[in-house]
C-alpha cells in the first residue's frame, strides 16, 4: 500500500482533521451504550492517523490503543497522550495483516481508513482478524466514502480548512478518474495539504492512492460472508437516528458490526 506523504506531517494532519471529533466520539460512546458491552472500556482504533480519536476517548476515561501504518503518526499520537499524561498505547501496523494482540470491547475505523483495503478476500481475511480480537458481543464501527451518483465515480473533490494557533490547513481530497479500474473497483485519490503559517505558504501533495470503491449492498454481503459479524446498523451521518439511505443524500456510510 502506498502511504501518501501528507501522513509524514503528522501536525499539520491533526489541525486539518480536527473537525468532527467530539461528535465521532460521541457516536462511538452512543454506539456502545446501545449495543455494546455493560461495562465497556477497552477500545481499539484501526488506523489512528494523528489520534485525535484515541486521545478525546482516553479523556472520557476508555482504555485505548492505537495502530497506524505510519511511523510519524504512532510517534505524535504517543507524544501528544505522554503530554495529556493519558494512558494511550500506540503501535506501527497494517490492517490488513493487523499482527497486535489483546481483548477489546469495541473497535473502529473511521476516515476512509477501511478502503485501503482491496480486494474481497483482504476484506473478509480483516474482519476475521478484527473479531478475533473482540470480546464477546463486542462492536466494530466503519466508514467509508460511497459516490452520491453513479456516473461520478473517481470524479468527486472536497475540501475544507482548519485553523489552530498561527497555523491555517487547507485539505483537499481529489479523485483521479482516470484510474478508474472498473474490473477490480479501485481508483488512484489523494490528499493535499495548503499550509498557511506566519513563515508562508507550501504545499504538500500527497500523491496517488490506490483505493477501493465499495458499495453498500456489496458491503453488506462481505459482512455477512465472512461469518463473524452481524451488520446492526448503517448511517448517513454519526448520529445512530439517522440512517443510511437514498434521501439522505449521503456521501459515506458509517456501519455498526457486532461480533456473533
Amino acid at each position: 500500500m502506498n502511504q501518501s506523504t501528507v501522513y509524514r506531517h503528522p501536525r499539520y494532519y491533526a489541525i486539518g482533521y480536527r473537525w468532527n471529533t467530539g461528535v465521532e466520539c460521541d457516536f462511538i460512546e452512543a454506539c456502545l451504550s446501545a449495543h455494546g458491552p455493560s461495562t465497556a472500556s477497552r477500545l481499539l482504533d484501526i488506523g489512528c492517523g494523528a489520534g485525535r480519536h484515541t486521545i478525546e476517548l482516553a479523556r472520557r476515561g476508555y482504555r485505548v490503543t492505537g495502530v497506524d501504518v505510519s511511523p510519524e503518526m504512532v510517534a505524535f499520537v504517543q507524544e501528544e497522550s505522554k503530554k495529556a499524561n493519558l494512558p494511550v498505547t500506540a503501535s506501527v501496523d497494517d490492517l490488513r495483516c493487523l499482527s497486535l494482540r489483546g481483548t477489546y470491547d469495541a473497535a473502529f475505523c473511521f476516515m476512509d481508513t477501511f478502503r485501503f483495503l482491496l480486494t474481497n478476500e483482504e476484506i473478509t481475511a480483516h474482519l476475521r482478524t478484527v473479531a478475533g480480537l473482540l470480546a464477546p458481543g463486542g462492536l466494530y464501527l466503519t466508514d467509508f466514502w460511497v459516490p452520491a451518483q453513479w456516473d461520478k465515480i473517481g470524479n468527486e473533490i472536497h475540501q475544507w480548512e482548519q485553523t489552530e494557533g498561527g497555523t491555517t490547513v487547507r485539505v483537499f481530497y481529489l479523485q483521479h478518474p482516470e484510474s478508474v479500474d472498473p474490473v477490480s473497483q479501485t481508483f488512484d485519490d489523494e490528499l493535499v495539504f495548503v499550509v498557511e503559517e506566519p513563515g508562508g505558504i507550501r504545499e504538500i501533495r500527497g500523491g496517488p492512492t490506490r483505493t477501493r470503491l465499495l458499495l453498500p449492498q456489496e458491503f453488506g454481503a462481505l459482512v455477512g460472508g465472512s461469518g463473524v459479524f452481524s451488520l446492526r446498523s448503517t448511517h448517513g451521518e454519526f448520529d445512530l437516528v439517522k440512517p443510511f439511505d437514498r434521501a439522505t443524500l449521503s456521501w459515506r456510510m458509517i456501519s455498526v458490526l457486532q461480533k456473533r
